[in-house]
């Protein structure tokens, strides 16, 4: 891909997700955030708030809070990923190579937007993803991987 697409980041992440819900902390040697998202990770769009932090010491403090309010964490993982520009129909398309350490390889298309877009992106998104000649995985499959993960690494 670096020989095709303009590479617009790259970076390694660790990632504590945290429950109820999705609230996940992560930092890289580029940013510290808080992030919430709703909803299953296997839907094609998702609703994502992102608080950035100002150093490790913030996501250390927010791990803190997080423990005394009862939110249960899942096993930390650590992603190396690679971002890439890919433009279709005029619209800017993030696409992610991700490593996950001792879980999976994961090709992700995105686009980005402050509102709800996914019926003019989706047919986009597809075309992407088979021109990288990847196809889309099954949800309750990836579902079930993230399950056995979770058991296997707590």
């Amino acid at each position: 891909m670096p020989l095709k697409l303009k590479q617009i980041n790259k970076e390694t992440i660790h990632t504590t997700r945290y429950r109820p819900g999705d609230v996940r902390l992560r930092y890289s040697d580029k940013k510290a955030e808080l992030v919430c998202k709703e909803g299953d990770p296997t839907k094609i769009s998702r609703k994502e708030v992102i608080i950035n932090l100002q150093s490790k010491d913030s996501i250390d403090k927010f791990t803190e809070v997080l423990k005394m309010l009862n939110f249960k964490s899942d096993p930390p993982w650590i992603k190396h990923k690679q971002e890439f520009e890919y433009n279709l129909n005029g619209y800017d398309y993030n696409v992610c190579l991700q490593n996950i350490e001792n879980f999976a390889y994961l090709l992700e298309v995105e686009f980005l937007s402050e509102k709800d877009e996914t019926d003019l992106h989706i047919e986009n998104l597809k075309t992407i993803i088979r021109r990288l000649g990847c196809e889309p995985i099954n949800p309750e499959d990836f579902t079930k991987k993230i399950n056995e993960y979770i058991k296997e690494n707590k």
